[in-house]
């Protein structure tokens, strides 16, 4: 395991992107009975230190407490999402206000058979979209897509497949990416790993054809040419870097990894309303807007409503994926 997959040089970034928050903290001033109720809160992230869940978990924590809307919040690991979630809804850590979640956390719940638990959760905003790489190692075989749908045409089990873990967004994008080709989806040959640092030393290392993650991870890699970007599942090419999307490349998959906030019952309906509030007045600070350059994010906001309304057909649209490639 990496120092970035441990947390070290990756969580570094995240936490020193951060202080470009702090240049902004005057700029949002709540009343004081509001901050008293909003005090000490905690921001649960499920997955593993460094990821995206986490990285979102604390620029939030941070955001809301710099630009004074609640002082005192804290971001909470747990190491999977369902475990999260499980000790999120039932209350087992009272000063849970938010988590994050993300197109993971509905695949992931899905897999393991509890795919209605995100139900139970009142959604306050989606925030933010996560570039996907298709990426090669620099001396791969597979000189561009058209190449890869062709092995994919041919036998998609000969083509093996990393990110991280089953249901991920990673997951999701290389079984869209199979079946649009017209391969069979059954036959996916995919290894998940805890996070996207891993599967990029896994391309690194030759341990598998194709890897897919946080774009973030792949950048120095790509930027140095030890590995090769095929094409990105985004809307739009990313900044910075000449790399196609699969749609301008002919092939019809747009995806986004997803990111969002929910809140939970024994919060109440008026802090509820509150949280969502103040997190959708931090993302629209100069600062958050530059730390959303620093780490490739995509905006996506959306406000409670339209996220509610977004996850439901979410859950269908993912949990349709996952039966027909006989994930679940």
């Amino acid at each position: 395991m990496t120092a970035a997959s441990r947390g070290g040089p990756a969580r570094r970034e995240v936490v020193s992107g951060l202080g470009a928050l702090g240049a902004v903290a005057a700029l949002a001033v709540s009343a004081e009975p509001t901050r008293a109720q909003l005090a000490g809160l905690e921001v649960l992230a499920g997955g593993p230190p460094g990821d995206g869940q986490d990285q979102l978990a604390r620029a939030i924590a941070e955001g809301l407490a710099l630009t004074k809307l609640t002082p005192r919040a804290m971001p909470i690991n747990v190491p999977r999402d369902q475990d999260a979630l499980d000790s999120f809804l039932a209350g087992k850590r009272p000063r849970a206000a938010m988590m994050v979640v993300g197109l993971s956390t509905i695949g992931g719940l899905q897999v393991a058979g509890v795919g209605d638990m995100l139900d139970r959760s009142h959604p306050l905003c989606r925030v933010l979209g996560e570039h996907l790489p298709l990426v090669v190692r620099a001396d791969s075989k597979l000189r561009s897509l058209d190449d890869l749908l062709e092995a994919i045409r041919k036998d998609a089990g000969s083509i093996s497949w990393t990110g991280r873990g089953k249901g991920s967004a990673d997951h999701q994008l290389a079984l869209r990416v199979v079946k649009a080709a017209g391969g069979d989806m059954r036959r996916l040959d995919y290894r998940g790993y805890s996070t996207s640092a891993e599967a990029s030393n896994a391309a690194l290392q030759g341990k598998t054809t194709i890897a897919t993650g946080a774009l973030i991870e792949f950048v120095a890699q790509l930027k140095g040419g030890t590995l090769r970007a095929l094409a990105l599942a985004s809307p739009e090419r990313a900044e910075g870097l000449d790399v196609p999307t699969l749609k301008e490349s002919g092939l019809d998959v747009v995806h986004l990894n997803w990111r969002g906030v929910v809140s939970r019952d024994a919060v109440g309906r008026a802090l509820i309303d509150r949280y969502g509030e103040a997190v959708a007045r931090v993302v629209r600070t100069p600062g958050w807007i530059e730390l959303m350059k620093q780490r490739r994010w995509v905006d996506l906001f959306q406000p409670a409503d339209a996220f509610q309304t977004f996850l439901a057909a979410e859950r269908l649209r993912v949990g349709a994926l996952l039966k027909e490639a006989g994930a679940i």
